[in-house]
């Protein structure tokens, strides 16, 4: 069933309490869980949390959620695409969940734009995509992705996750990553406003990615000089992220 969403069970057990471990260290009051698929995590969730609400947006394993637990006082099953539902509205807690490989980095940017009370995520999603969140200024993996979550949080990658993991086994390694929402580019409107901003700057200065800054940003700053802003003459890789925040504020 899931397979046809781009998702593979998560079956063992050693790793389903490590992430949820890692979502609620010291228990929590509440997890919003995306994608619960049959559960597996879920129930290592519910012994951690007082609250869960699992988020499944298939059909059927809807009804095997509640099935499984069909009274269960602390489970919410709430059926729905998360990327249409305001999963800020349950209240304080943490996010969590095995993310599908072609859905993660648009949940993962909602996340992000919009954490409210949810005060970090755990999140299980394919190797690749992990390290590019995580990755270091000057390196291949190191693009817009890095830098959209590394300037609105802190970006952890807390282990690699092999395919014997799953059920059936992917042809990718996964591994789990934790998110942090910084509260300086959110925490008032103009601070909105210019992460915005900036972030739509970061898009282009990663255009083409072997280009200089310069040549990347000629149709947004015609008239900036390099031998003023010698940043410009670098590429986007080269620059960390406190350092492309500071040239598009020179050029602001």
């Amino acid at each position: 069933m899931r397979q046809k969403l781009g998702q593979h069970f998560l079956a063992s057990e050693r790793v389903l309490e490590r992430i949820a471990k890692a979502a609620c260290p010291d228990g929590t009051e509440l997890v919003v869980e995306i994608g619960p698929g049959k559960g597996a995590l879920t129930e290592h969730l519910l012994t951690r949390a007082s609250s869960v609400v699992a988020l499944e947006m298939d059909r059927d394993l809807a009804a095997h959620l509640r099935e499984k637990w069909p009274d269960h006082p602390g489970l919410r099953i709430v059926e729905g695409n998360a990327l249409n539902f305001n999963w800020t509205q349950w209240g304080l807690g943490v996010l969590a969940g095995n993310l599908p490989y072609y859905i993660s980095t648009a949940i993962i940017s909602k996340y992000l734009a919009n954490p409210g009370l949810l005060r970090h995520a755990v999140f299980l999603i394919q190797k690749e995509v992990a390290e590019r969140i995580t990755a270091t200024p000057g390196t291949k993996d190191f693009g817009y992705l890095s830098v959209e979550c590394q300037h609105l949080a802190v970006a952890e990658y807390l282990f690699t996750v092999p395919p014997g993991a799953f059920r059936p086994p992917p042809k990718v390694d996964s591994a789990v990553v934790r998110l942090t929402p910084r509260e300086e580019p959110l925490h008032d409107e103009s601070a909105r406003a210019e992460t915005k901003a900036f972030l739509t700057f970061a898009s282009a200065c990663f255009r083409q990615k072997r280009k200089t800054l310069r040549n990347n940003l000629t149709s947004l700053y015609p008239n900036a000089q390099t031998e003023t802003l010698p940043a410009l003459a670098k590429r986007a890789e080269q620059l960390s992220t406190p350092e492309l925040l500071e040239l598009f504020r020179a050029l602001a």
